[in-house]
């Protein structure tokens, strides 16, 4: 089992109790060395204080099971508006809300496109803009993100 897999799961019973959902996680090198990075959220929005709580009770943990034996930061926090959306879930929350997102071929004639996420199921989803609804594939999706207006 890989670093990430045993943290995954070491930290599922906190983030089940606390209602947290973990977004994503990655273990790799960067500029400063090994970074241990979990990308948390909840329904409503993940706030400082959970992300600190989370961070100090990993940090203990992966002290005491001494599962990194390398030097290594740890990092937790809210993935951003910016985020990529991936999961079901993350299409579900997202209904109703503008999305901007790239296909891997084109659809209707091109590739980029936005609108209105007004339905979803596990194959496809459907996107409305000005009127006209689109349905696109989810396996067509390349990069889809919530269209963020100033």
């Amino acid at each position: 089992m890989d670093i990430v897999e045993k943290v995954k799961e070491l930290v599922s019973g906190y983030l089940s109790a606390n209602e947290i959902e973990l977004v994503d996680i990655t273990y790799r090198r960067e500029q400063p060395g090994m970074v241990l990075r979990l990308l948390v959220d909840t329904s409503s929005g993940i706030k400082l204080s959970e992300c600190e709580s989370l961070n100090n009770y990993l940090s203990e943990l992966l002290d005491r099971e001494d599962i990194i034996q390398e030097h290594y930061v740890l990092e937790v926090s809210s993935p951003g508006l910016d985020r990529p959306i991936k999961t079901d879930r993350d299409f579900e929350r997202s209904i109703g809300k503008m999305l901007e997102l790239t296909t891997y071929e084109a659809i209707d004639g091109r590739k980029t496109h936005e609108g209105l996420l007004i339905g979803m199921n596990r194959d496809e989803i459907v996107i409305e803009f000005g009127g006209i609804s689109t349905l696109i594939p989810r396996a067509k999706i390349a990069m889809a993100r919530l269209k963020i207006e100033f």
